[in-house]
């Protein structure tokens, strides 16, 4: 299935050929670069909000082969994550507490970090090394393959487009399966294109290998199979075979493809450490390879489709999501320079070679766009991290035109143009600007079409801009302005206290759902002070339990931002502001109260006590008389959210819900 020029004097000239002492030094020295920029972010960021199910799950793996834990994920990436680990003398694998036996990820991992080991900042730390390999490995791979495949001009723009691009290097030091996928998903489609070029027995298995990881690296990547059917056949089709299907080469194509399939399973089934069993819950009656794997991937899928999830896109929240997020996302979140050379790139591609020969480069991106669009967690841009590098693939295919001088797009057009040249050469200085003078917040990347990361919480939150991770540099800046306590909203699963933040908890996902301080939380006045309140949950709030608990500061300019992500303000209020005064003891939490339920009065502060039902909401002040059989319930007051040392001026007026609004 040769889709080459046999001997054509341009296939030839397209190949890179042995790189130069030269070139070998200003390789090593890109991917320090791209190494460097994950690296020394790495110590600078708290846990992100998945990084901690992934390690557990792939430190409990790789110490007692046990693949409980990998039940939403399968577990290549999560233990290549954990290797590192292996380094550290002391680490505590609590298999004694319940949410082992139970098998239950959330609660396991939260013990594993945060509890059972005192160092917590330190394994992340260097399970992210694992990660950071993983991203200069796309890195190289990018780079060989669009030399290989238009000249070295090519892979060296593939190299800078690769080393500077943000979206890669924020996902480049978390660890989480997305760099992983996109990697696997890569050299899967490389080898794919060489077995096509050059077909051989070991490259085809070699394929088959790879694509087994891609379906190891995480579930989405089963959509290995379709690109690899699709990028076959209408190979056969750019070489004018249009009756394939009714030929013998549907025999050798079922044929290849059976052999890939077989040596995918394979290296699946090694990944599972050669398990062999039923499927759990499944009723199928014959043990199989791998077992785990088609268990986990109907129960992941299962939840994802039975549990609605919050979201936030261009101002808006739902909890079924966008058809349109990721092209969206992908539009507000990609270096424009990358678009507008991918654009190009796709072009000259096409002209060139035509859609079938080419199909290895713009059909996996399209795929895999077309699978996010049809899912409902739609929640971030790293969800689609496996587009990228095919992107940079499609613009690297501007330097065999830049390395030729021909710019003849149409017939009619037979001029040389330096004027390209340059502007090539400005795209990419754009390109490594943007993300370099970002670092080390590039997870908050947006380009200028979106505004920048200043704008960036309008537009897209979550992952795409605060997931957790600036708890260390939100510390940093209590320090410098003086403050020792703050009102912290924060999304995420790391503990706050662990990074030396001082405070005390609102509202927050995932931590904070419930409890006291979150029932007395008053959303419509909130007490004075200072307050830290994660972008994510400024937009979203709890999630699905109440999105709006943030409303107050929709419109609020914030004092200074940790990062992009946490964000300062503080509240104040008028000396001579009259008071309303409420106690709540019927056991919903204030913020669930609509405001004019609650007596709230623009222009009057109210100040609401939250006390444990059961109880009733009495008036306060002037005038209050207490019914007979009344228990006090001053013991059961919570006032983490009242106003301490807040001097009133002017008189007060004591209102409740029964006088206000009866």
């Amino acid at each position: 299935m040769s889709l080459r020029e046999n001997g054509s004097v341009e296939d030839q000239k397209s190949r890179g050929g042995r790189l130069r002492w030269w070139e070998w030094l200003l390789l090593v020295l890109g991917l320090a670069v791209m190494a460097a920029q994950a690296a020394l972010a790495s110590p600078l960021k708290s846990a992100a909000f998945d990084e901690e199910y992934h390690l557990a799950a792939g430190y409990a793996y790789l110490k007692t082969g046990d693949f409980r834990m990998s039940t939403s994920h399968p577990p290549l990436v999560d233990t290549l994550g954990a290797l590192p680990l292996l380094l550290l003398d002391t680490i505590t694998l609590p298999t004694d507490h319940p949410s082992w036996a139970a098998s239950d990820y959330f609660i396991f991992s939260d013990v594993f970090l945060w509890q059972a080991n005192d160092n917590a900042q330190e394994m992340l730390v260097y399970g992210r090394i694992a990660i950071i390999a993983l991203a200069v490995l796309l890195a190289v791979v990018l780079f060989v393959w669009a030399r290989q495949m238009a000249g070295p001009l090519a892979g060296w723009m593939a190299l800078a487009l690769a080393v500077f691009e943000p979206n890669l290097i924020a996902n480049g030091r978390l660890l989480t399966t997305d760099l992983g996928l996109a990697l696997f998903m890569t050299l899967t489609m490389w080898r794919l294109w060489v077995w096509l070029e050059r077909p051989s027995r070991r490259n085809l298995i070699l394929t088959g290998i790879l694509a087994g990881c891609t379906m190891a690296a995480k579930f989405t990547g089963l959509m290995v199979w379709p690109m690899i059917v699709g990028v076959m056949a209408l190979g056969r089709l750019a070489i004018g075979d249009w009756r394939f299907w009714r030929s013998r080469n549907l025999q050798s194509l079922i044929a290849n493809l059976l052999m890939m399939a077989v040596a995918a399973y394979a290296a699946l089934w090694a990944i599972y450490r050669f398990d062999v069993g039923l499927i759990p819950g499944s009723g199928f009656p014959l043990p199989i390879p791998a077992p785990f794997y088609p268990y986990s991937l109907w129960d992941t899928f299962r939840v994802i489709e039975e549990q609605p999830k919050a979201a936030f896109l261009l101002g808006q929240v739902s909890d079924r999501g966008w058809w349109y997020y990721f092209p969206v996302a992908l539009a507000l979140k990609t270096s424009l320079p990358l678009l507008g050379l991918t654009a190009v790139g796709l072009f000259i591609a096409v002209k060139d070679k035509g859609w079938g020969k080419t199909a290895v480069l713009w059909l996996p991106p399209l795929l895999f766009m077309l699978l996010a669009m049809t899912g409902r967690i739609t929640i971030g841009y790293r969800h689609i991290l496996p587009v990228v590098p095919f992107l940079i693939m499609l613009a690297a295919q501007v330097g065999k035109r830049l390395a030729s001088r021909d710019w003849r797009f149409w017939p009619a057009d037979n001029r040389q143009s330096p004027i390209a040249n340059l502007l090539v050469l400005f795209l990419l200085l754009w390109h490594i600007s943007g993300s370099l003078r970002l670092w080390p917040h590039q997870e908050a990347y947006f380009n200028e079409l979106a505004g920048g990361p200043e704008n960036g919480s309008r537009l897209l939150v979550d992952s795409n801009l605060d997931w957790g991770q600036d708890l260390i540099f939100l510390h940093q800046l209590l320090l410098e302005r003086g403050i020792g306590e703050v009102y912290l909203g924060y999304f995420g699963t790391a503990l706050p206290e662990k990074y030396g933040v001082v405070y005390r908890p609102l509202p927050g996902f995932m931590r904070f759902t419930a409890g006291a301080e979150i029932d007395a939380y008053n959303p419509y006045t909130p007490p004075p002070g200072w307050y830290a309140i994660s972008e994510t949950s400024r937009r979203l709030g709890l999630m699905l339990q109440n999105t709006d608990v943030y409303a107050y500061f929709q419109d609020k300019e914030p004092v200074a931002c940790a990062g992009y992500s946490i964000c300062l303000y503080r509240v104040e209020y008028p000396a001579g502001m009259p008071v309303d005064r409420v106690v709540v003891a019927d056991g919903r939490s204030v913020a669930d109260i609509p405001p004019e339920e609650l007596g709230v009065v623009d222009g009057r502060l109210l100040i609401a006590k939250w006390v444990q039902p059961p109880g009733e909401i009495y008036p306060l002040g002037e005038g209050f008389a207490r019914p007979e059989g009344f228990v006090p319930v001053a013991a059961n007051f919570h006032g983490a959210f009242e106003l301490v040392g807040y001097v009133l001026a002017g008189g007060e007026t004591a209102v409740s819900p029964g006088q206000s609004i009866s």
